[in-house]
């Protein structure tokens, strides 16, 4: 029996040589459509502070593209300064010495995704190629690509924003999961992420996208994000963006032929080892199963606030304790108060409050006259609560009304 497993095992071994290539190695073409993103805004003070990020370029394949695609949070403050009206900065980095100013097209904040234009296509990189990853992938391996700020302030590097100072962490995909309360897709895997990487391309072993790197785990450091693409396309579709979609799975059909050919190996080769491993199962199953831990939310000792990005409040925070506050112009009953004139505030507006056990803000339109929205323009309907996680942001009647939910 043990030589007989031993040669089954050898024409499975001449069988994988024969009709499956090597595995994928990190495709460099990759690197020809990322970019350096650098978003700036205004404080209180008028003083200028500057955040990074990654970025790569869609459109159609051999034309120059001109859209670019990253994480929401990477341009959230320069959203939230107004924009280039309120002072706010946007720039893409080519290398060392070219930079070009960029322009906002569209986001959507709960998805965490954000669409951003050059003011002419460019000929200095090229459009990517996107994929949505099926349930089929789940294990296969990864490449998260982008300019982590941790990496050049460890070694300080010739230039940090050229295509070959990206840094590329591999990994696989250890699970495809929905968030709760949002809806939006992501990808779990363990590809090293760090500040800076938000926005950059998950990539398959072909060079497609798949997903947008996003954030990490505060529980488990070997815990990694990405939005998956699926998640950008609809706003691609709505600006009427092209964008290039990779064949929905790799190989040819002499890969498949060589499949067929080898099954009678394979099948031979499972009956073999479950034989050898009856035993070891029939033992196992004898063993009591160990509990899962359930997830945990992730928990922060920062405190949860309020802060108004109005003018009028000059960056003012109010922080949240055990019970809700209400936001609106009486200034009896409010706890955040605006002024009497402000243009789209109602006397008693809205009401937040935060959740510490889901670790999010609710917040409850108070039938208002003019209305509560989302950061995309959403309007919350009167007296439904509506649960968003930290770092989210909302407005009273109008934009210069916005009021940012975190915790610090």
């Amino acid at each position: 029996m043990k030589k007989f497993r031993v040669l089954a095992a050898a024409l499975l071994a001449a069988f994988l040589v024969g009709a499956v290539p090597a595995s994928a190695a990190f495709d460099q073409s990759v690197l020809d459509g990322i970019v350096l993103i650098s978003s700036g805004a205004p404080d209180s003070t008028g003083e200028m502070s500057y955040w990074r990020g990654t970025g790569f370029f869609v459109g159609r394949q051999g034309e120059d593209p001109q859209y670019i695609v990253t994480n929401c949070h990477v341009v959230e403050d320069f959203i939230l300064a107004g924009k280039a009206l309120g002072g706010g900065e946007l720039a893409v980095f080519f290398d060392e010495d070219t930079e070009e100013e960029a322009y906002l097209v569209d986001y959507d904040y709960e998805k965490d995704v954000a669409l951003l234009k050059l003011a002419e296509p460019t000929d200095q990189r090229v459009a990517l190629s996107m994929r949505e990853a099926p349930e089929s992938a789940l294990g296969n391996e990864v490449y998260a690509v982008g300019y982590p700020l941790a990496a050049d302030l460890t070694v300080q590097s010739v230039t940090s924003a050229s295509k070959s100072d990206a840094t590329v962490t591999t990994g696989s995909i250890s699970r495809f999961l929905t968030e709760s309360g949002t809806g939006r897709k992501l990808i779990q895997t363990d590809a090293a992420l760090s500040g800076g990487n938000s926005g950059g391309p998950l990539t398959d072993g072909d060079g497609a996208v798949i997903g947008i790197n996003t954030a990490g785990s505060d529980l488990d450091q070997n815990l990694f994000y990405a939005v998956s693409v699926s998640e950008i396309l609809p706003l691609l579709d709505r600006n009427n963006i092209p964008y290039t979609t990779a064949e929905s799975a790799s190989g040819s059909n002499w890969m498949l032929y060589g499949a067929i050919g080898g099954a009678v190996v394979v099948v031979l080769v499972v009956v073999i080892l479950v034989a050898s491993a009856s035993k070891k199962r029939k033992k196992a199953a004898g063993q009591p199963a160990q509990p899962q831990t359930p997830e945990q939310p992730a928990q922060s000792g920062a405190s949860p606030v309020i802060r108004s990005m109005s003018t009028q409040h000059g960056g003012m925070t109010v922080p949240l304790h055990h019970q809700p506050i209400q936001v609106g112009r009486d200034n009896a009953t409010c706890r955040l108060v605006f002024r009497e004139n402000t243009p789209g505030v109602s006397a008693h507006h809205c009401q937040i409050y935060f959740d510490e056990q889901a670790q999010v803000f609710v917040v409850t339109d108070l039938g208002s006259t003019y209305g509560t929205f989302l950061a995309g323009g959403q309007r919350i309907a009167p007296e439904s609560p509506v649960k968003l996680p930290p770092k989210s942001s909302i407005y009273l009647g109008e934009p210069d009304n916005t009021l940012y939910l975190d915790l610090e």
